[in-house]
């Protein structure tokens, strides 16, 4: 259904101009890491280095209409989505004591709202999308909340710059179910 959509509109060279660049910026970041080293911490370079390869890797599956072509949207955000708000919350922690619980309660949440879209779009259960939303709720409590919290504690640079990513990041995940839901 996706592959076909795809070949059907001829956006094929636009898939692969994605793809080569997602994996051309995952380079890029482990390149960067040896010029950011004395100021930004390891963690990150390589964090982005799985986020933008592994949607790279996911969006092959649209190039050839394999089995997992209908749910590669998915399958990328199964995982870059919990990595980009690992990111995140590593930021709002960043020169503090690292809240494990806060980060593995905002992974689960977000892995788990990915599943219910997943669900959502095979049975056509408006009551999975409507969890999804809840779950979607808990992770903006996480990140408007506590996570928010600790990068004010930290510093004024720290949280001006924790809020604005915390505002790029929820404007995006608030339009994806809005756009589904619409559709």
């Amino acid at each position: 259904m996706v592959y076909e959509a795809i070949a059907a509109s001829g956006s094929t060279p636009y898939l692969m101009a994605y793809i080569a660049t997602a994996f051309l910026s995952g380079l890029l970041y482990l390149f960067l890491r040896k010029v950011w080293w004395t100021n930004v911490p390891l963690k990150f370079p390589i964090i982005h280095f799985f986020i933008v390869t592994w949607s790279g890797i996911m969006y092959l599956n649209f190039l050839n209409g394999t089995a997992l072509s209908d749910f590669g949207w998915y399958m990328d955000w199964m995982i870059s989505t919990p990595l980009i708000l690992l990111a995140l919350g590593l930021t709002a922690m960043h020169g503090r004591e690292t809240r494990w619980d806060l980060l593995g309660a905002l992974m689960g949440l977000q892995f788990m709202l990915v599943i219910t879209g997943i669900i959502s779009q095979e049975s056509g259960m408006t009551y999975a999308y409507w969890i999804g939303n809840a779950l979607l709720l808990g992770v903006f409590y996480l990140v408007w909340g506590p996570l928010r919290e600790m990068a004010k504690e930290t510093s004024d640079v720290l949280a001006r710059s924790y809020t604005t990513l915390s505002a790029y990041i929820s404007v995006f995940f608030v339009l994806y179910p809005t756009v589904w839901y619409l559709s």
